[in-house]
């Protein structure tokens, strides 16, 4: 605490206080302004965890800012005189950090009943402070929640739990049949691995799901629990794209060989397909999707999507020479969101706005002197071949838009002994992934058919 001119009081750069003939009054100006403050870094922080260019370093600057303003909050006269109102708003990230203000209070209780009564898109947001908070016996008190009959509550507080990893094996397993499909999802991601009999009762029948969210779901978690069969619905439904095409191509791009990659170089022949497959195909690692890449980089419609995949299989460093400069984009290229007219444009900002558009002559350049470095029959992470060091690396240092990715390969090939929350504190993320590497020294890089049953 210090004492500044006219009896003003700063505690520890939190509230500001005025000596009011010997009581207290707490500048309501000051507090509106960390909760402006609080709501604007907090839409600045989830912006950084799905970046083209951040990386958990500098994600990790903007996090410090967001919880200096969310510690500004933390005080009695704050959740009195500006927290509260915040529900009363709608917006969704006032509200997230409205919660979470709460919630370090220990008002776990108030926040709760809060989430009980709130609708769409208040309880998402709610739901979003309650994944991230770090306030004592909250996973308890969320278990709590899934014995009512509310299914729409039940599906949100279930993925806030396996976001958590705080769900219980025997509550996933009650929702892998639930009325709710929100629901399912939540319980199959949380699940990792599925315990034996749940893949010979429930497996099959997840696996043909008509619904896509719950298809997809099942493909990870069946390949986390070592299940041939989730690997083979996998290549189905790349080979006949469906609904769930983008979650199958990145699944089969994690443990693809040559051959099978090629069946990912296959779908850039559909335009409808192009840029999920170069999504796909930048986690794959292999020397055909590298070619494939920079044949498309001539197309200036994904051509930024080619480059990023390129670079993130190769280790290019998509600057200098190698991009064009800042706001400079090759001509037939998509119209930024902000540029975009007509009633139906689409004005939110993409993660995919902000990458890099290539200098093509210059990256063509480079690939003709590098190509000779990369060898078919080996895969590639960042320019390194594939092991489970590199990888661990690559969750470090990797643009965080690609993270995400990265993380559910580590959870696959662990068998779900080790899953980075890659939206949870920076903090959080560093402890999991220091866990991981000594477990994973010896990580096996060889493609994921040969490891399953």
């Amino acid at each position: 605490m210090e004492t500044c001119a006219e009896g003003v009081i700063r505690l520890r750069g939190g509230p500001v206080r005025i000596n009011q003939g010997g009581g207290v009054m707490v500048l309501l100006d000051v507090l509106e302004e960390y909760l402006d403050e609080a709501t604007f870094r907090w839409v600045q922080w989830e912006r950084a965890l799905v970046a083209p260019d951040f990386t958990l370093a500098e994600t990790t600057e903007r996090e410090e800012r967001l919880l200096a303003c969310l510690e500004g909050l933390e005080d009695e006269d704050a959740l009195d005189t500006v927290v509260r109102l915040a529900f009363d708003s709608e917006d969704a990230p006032r509200i997230s950090a409205a919660a979470h203000a709460l919630l370090a209070q220990g008002e776990v209780e108030e926040v709760l009943v809060r989430l009980r009564g709130a609708k769409a898109p208040a309880s998402t947001a709610i739901l979003r402070a309650l994944e991230v908070s770090e306030a004592p016996c909250l996973g308890a008190r969320l278990l709590e929640l899934l014995k009512l009959e509310d299914t729409a509550l039940q599906a949100g507080v279930l993925e806030a739990l396996a976001f958590r990893q705080e769900a219980p094996a025997e509550a996933l397993v009650r929702f892998f049949r639930h009325d709710e499909q929100r629901a399912r999802v939540a319980a199959l991601r949380g699940a990792l691995p599925l315990p034996e009999d749940t893949v010979r009762g429930h497996l099959p029948g997840l696996l043909d799901s008509g619904h896509p969210g719950i298809r997809a779901a099942a493909m990870e978690v069946g390949l986390a629990s070592g299940v041939r069969l989730a690997w083979e619905a996998c290549r189905e439904e790349v080979q006949s794209p469906g609904a769930c095409a983008r979650e199958a191509m990145v699944l089969l791009a994690l443990g693809c060989d040559e051959a099978e990659a090629s069946l990912l170089v296959d779908c850039l022949e559909s335009p409808g397909l192009r840029a999920d497959a170069l999504w796909a195909l930048g986690f794959s690692g292999r020397v055909a999707a590298m070619e494939a890449c920079v044949q498309y980089l001539e197309v200036p419609e994904v051509a930024h999507l080619a480059a990023e995949a390129l670079s993130a299989m190769t280790g290019l460093r998509l600057e200098g020479a190698q991009a064009l400069p800042p706001g400079e984009r090759p001509e037939g290229a998509p119209v930024p969101p902000e540029e975009q007219e007509g009633l139906d444009a689409d004005l939110e900002p993409r993660p995919e706005d902000d990458l890099a558009w290539p200098h093509v002559a210059a990256v063509r350049d480079w690939w003709a002197q590098a190509r000779t470095r990369f060898a078919k029959g080996t895969r590639y992470l960042r320019g390194q071949p594939f092991s489970g060091p590199v990888l661990l690396d690559a969750l470090e240092s990797s643009p965080m838009r690609r993270r995400h990715v990265l993380a559910r390969e580590l959870a696959i090939r662990t068998r779900g002994q080790h899953v980075i929350a890659t939206r949870a504190f920076t903090r959080r993320q560093r402890d999991a992934i220091a866990r991981a590497r000594g477990a994973c020294a010896r990580l096996r890089s060889t493609p994921l058919a040969s490891t399953l049953r």
